[in-house]
């Protein structure tokens, strides 16, 4: 059983080696699938929709609605296209364990990459709405000898984001993986709804997870 992801090959550039895992690798076969869907399936839309668009439009009035609800109308031009992508991105490889391949995001490098990037967007957007003066003024509230609990607090939102992820998806291929051994020749049947459940299930619910939670805290930064 192999918990850290494997490494795929290494190369150097001014005497310092970098290794490739299959996590790397999978993320970049992922974007270029993101990518080919995007210029297919937006391709000829019209005025009066088909049903392909009419299912395009479904997800984005999705994320629409998420944004808008949460965060107000005059942030969806602005929040939604990084929300709907970082969306999409968590929940393809969540769900690459469907086809066979662990997620990538059972490596706490991508989802450490990924809370940083939600953090740094969480807390932009608290300096852009409330400038740099009013984002500062806002860790000493309610009182001001809290600002040492309200700095950790910036610091385990990211921290918490990451570990949610990267535990809940490796708890995943742990148990699949168990499960494999431990059945040996008869885990061809008996596996099925446990893929169903992991590898389906929890991987939607993670994703929705992530994203929901990096709108939340963004609204709480903001009102601060």
């Amino acid at each position: 059983m192999h918990i850290s992801p494997p490494e795929v090959f290494q190369f150097t550039i001014s005497n310092q080696t970098y290794s490739v895992t299959m996590s790397i690798i999978m993320q970049w076969v992922i974007m270029a699938v993101i990518i080919a869907l995007v210029l297919l399936l937006t391709r000829n839309l019209g005025k009066i929709p088909s049903k392909r668009q009419t299912v395009i439009e479904m997800f984005v009035n999705m994320f629409n609605k998420l944004i808008g609800e949460n965060l107000g109308e005059s942030y969806k031009k602005r929040f939604v296209p990084f929300i709907g992508t970082l969306g999409i991105f968590i929940g393809f490889m969540n769900l690459t364990g469907l086809i066979g391949f662990a997620p990538s995001t059972r490596d706490i490098n991508v989802t450490a990459t990924l809370a940083i990037i939600a953090a740094v967007v969480i807390n932009g957007t608290a300096i852009i709405r409330n400038g740099m003066g009013g984002y500062l003024h806002g860790l000493t509230k309610p009182f001001a000898f809290i600002l040492p609990m309200n700095i950790i607090e910036k610091v385990t939102v990211p921290l918490s984001l990451c570990l949610r992820l990267f535990i809940n998806m490796l708890v995943g291929v742990i148990f699949m993986e168990l499960t494999y051994m431990a059945l040996g020749y008869f885990a061809f049947i008996i596996p099925i709804p446990l893929h169903f459940f992991f590898d389906l299930f929890v991987a939607l619910i993670q994703t929705y997870v992530f994203v929901m939670l990096t709108v939340v805290f963004t609204k709480t930064s903001v009102e601060e």
